[in-house]
């Protein structure tokens, strides 16, 4: 009883300097936060101007306003990891402003080619495994140790920058050229339209025979047996066989053409590539982001002139 008596007592002396503890530091947190306050306003003609450069300087570097637009790419040759190696250059190109390679890449000149800024693709999870995307792994935070969580293979998320917003109805084009300049796609994607057109062929010419088959026996078996009842509707019953063997092959015969029309290419988008109308990097929130990395400069400047002296004697001091 003593023992739980004194486990309890220690549990609460610990919970109050918990407490304590805390509480210091909010009000630690508190003094500094007055005390940078304070520094701002007594060194404000230092600070004020600083920020202000900071503003200015970000909207003059930020004169260019740009675009972005987002589609889902979908393919039905190989995976969502050969389309991204292949578009993973294209990010440090825009980044480091290769304007040749990009002007080749997408069939450009270098003007057209230099309004890009900046061209990345994402995998789609799949959680659960279900056959549905459920999130963009914007983040790479995709863990692949996680068996039940899956990266989709017949997808990507394609995401585009631009100066200029008329570039965004040519960009289906261009990607369609630059997907066209790997010979490993265009051969394999021929092959896979000479296959399916083989297929769509034997599907007509069989549906054409089963066709003729139907009618050639509906119209032999009604000339040759008595006409009566059940035997008519035992003709009826094979020749709707026929109907429903024909109408299935209908249905194979229009997925095959689908598949063959939609990916003509090899790939496909899900919309055409329509620009935000607001820009990425607006002036307001520019302005904000240089002001906020300035007055952090200022401050720092403003804490030298203030520990001039002691930062001197510190200098001075031998060693």
């Amino acid at each position: 009883m003593e023992n739980e008596t004194r486990k309890e007592i220690d549990l609460i002396d610990a919970l109050r300097d918990l407490g304590i503890g805390i509480w210091n530091l909010i009000k630690k947190a508190v003094y500094g936060a007055g005390w940078v306050v304070r520094l701002i306003y007594q060194e404000k003609l230092i600070i004020l101007p600083i920020v202000i450069l900071g503003v200015c300087l970000g909207i003059f570097l930020n004169k260019e306003k740009v675009y972005r637009a987002e589609v889902e790419l979908k393919f039905n040759c190989h995976d969502s990891y050969f389309y991204k190696n292949m578009i993973d250059p294209l990010y440090n190109q825009c980044k480091y402003r290769d304007i040749n390679t990009i002007a080749a890449d997408f069939g450009l000149d270098k003007k057209k080619a230099g309004e890009i800024t900046n061209i990345q693709s994402f995998f789609y999870v799949d959680v659960l495994s279900d056959g549905t995307p459920d999130y963009i792994d914007y983040k790479g935070v995709f863990n692949s140790s996680d068996t039940m969580d899956i990266i989709m293979s017949d997808r990507l998320r394609l995401l585009v920058d631009c100066k200029d917003t008329s570039m965004f109805s040519k960009m289906e084009d261009m990607f369609l050229y630059f997907f066209s300049q790997n010979p490993q796609i265009v051969k394999e994607n021929t092959l896979r339209r000479k296959q399916l057109d083989e297929k769509i062929t034997a599907t007509t010419n069989e549906i054409m025979m089963l066709d003729s088959l139907r009618k050639r026996e509906y119209f032999i078996r009604k000339r040759d047996v008595q006409l009566s009842t059940d035997k008519m509707v035992l003709v009826e019953r094979e020749m709707k066989l026929y109907h429903n063997e024909i109408l299935s092959l209908e249905n194979l015969k229009q997925q095959l053409v689908w598949e063959r029309d939609v990916f003509e290419n090899g790939v496909s988008f899900s919309s055409r590539f329509d620009a935000n109308p607001h820009p990425i990097n607006g002036k307001i929130k520019i302005g904000i982001i240089f002001g906020f990395i300035f007055l952090i400069f200022g401050v720092g400047i403003a804490l030298i002139k203030v520990n001039r002296k002691n930062i001197l004697a510190f200098l001075r001091k031998d060693l």
